[in-house]
């Protein structure tokens, strides 16, 4: 039976799936190895300056308080401004910071209509960061048994 004449001897040959599997596992952990470091800091050698305690360069400015005097009439400050000029300081406020704020304040005797003119210059020069100063008021001796 051996001797048939055939040749029962195989070729030899290397599995070669092992070993791609292999270079593919070395590949793709060499990618996601290389991904973990920097290799934007080493194209310079550059030694950065050190501070100690750094702020911006820009802080962000204070709300502008304005108090209403009377109809028409707003303080800034110690500046008074009526309601055209108070739109026009606001405006150039808003082009030097975009958030600028604004609180208001006014005595209790004023109208609604003052402060809604106020409010229209504040929208008018585009300030969106608006607040209303206000108290709150005294309780009474009375009112608490009230409740």
């Amino acid at each position: 039976m051996l001797g048939d004449g055939q040749n029962t001897e195989e070729m030899p040959f290397i599995n070669m799936t092992p070993m791609v599997d292999v270079i593919l596992c070395l590949l793709i952990f060499f990618m996601v190895a290389s991904r973990l470091y920097d290799w934007d800091d080493l194209q310079f050698k550059v030694k950065v300056p050190e501070v100690g305690n750094a702020s911006p360069l820009t802080a962000a400015p204070e709300d502008l308080r304005l108090t209403v005097i009377e109809p028409g009439r707003v303080a800034v400050g110690a500046e008074e401004y009526d309601l055209e000029a108070l739109r026009e300081l606001l405006e150039a406020a808003r082009e030097n910071y975009e958030e600028q704020g604004v609180q208001i304040r006014g005595d209790a005797t004023l109208s609604f209509q003052d402060l809604a003119d106020v409010l229209s210059a504040c929208d008018a020069a585009g300030i969106g960061n608006v607040s209303l100063l206000v108290r709150p008021r005294p309780q009474s001796p009375s009112s608490d048994a009230v409740n």
